[in-house]
């Protein structure tokens, strides 16, 4: 095998030294946010499921109503927090009645501590 040959291998070799190397890194990174607990998981998953659709979670991207990245409803980012801290029997009480015209109620699609688990992900955000 001549000096051409072996410098052929050359990239490979890098490769298959570096690339294990940067993903033991990047598994030892501690993640943006903190971990969520079981209950505001679950709330996570029923938030994605009954709520995500109107209300996304992201910060937005555009003005345009038609371009993705957009909300029906109002974004909860903050939500719990200030300047626009709301108290949480109120959340409650959207969720469970809905507003007329806007946004469905889920008193009878979502069990009480469902809407909890809701409430404990909106607290994350």
């Amino acid at each position: 095998m001549g000096f051409r040959d072996r410098r052929a291998y050359f990239p490979v070799l890098v490769w298959a030294v570096l690339f294990p190397l940067a993903l033991a890194a990047q598994a030892q990174q501690p993640s943006a946010s903190p971990a969520l607990n079981e209950q505001q998981a679950t709330g996570k998953r029923l938030f994605q499921q009954n709520c995500a659709l109107c209300h996304l979670p992201e910060p937005e991207t555009s003005k345009d109503p038609n371009s993705e990245g957009t909300s029906i409803g109002p974004r909860l980012n903050g939500v719990f927090g200030p300047p626009r801290s709301r108290p949480e029997a109120l959340v409650k009480t959207f969720i469970q009645q809905g507003v007329q015209g806007k946004m469905p109620g889920f008193r009878y699609g979502l069990e009480p501590s469902e809407i909890d688990a809701i409430i404990a992900y909106l607290k994350t955000l």
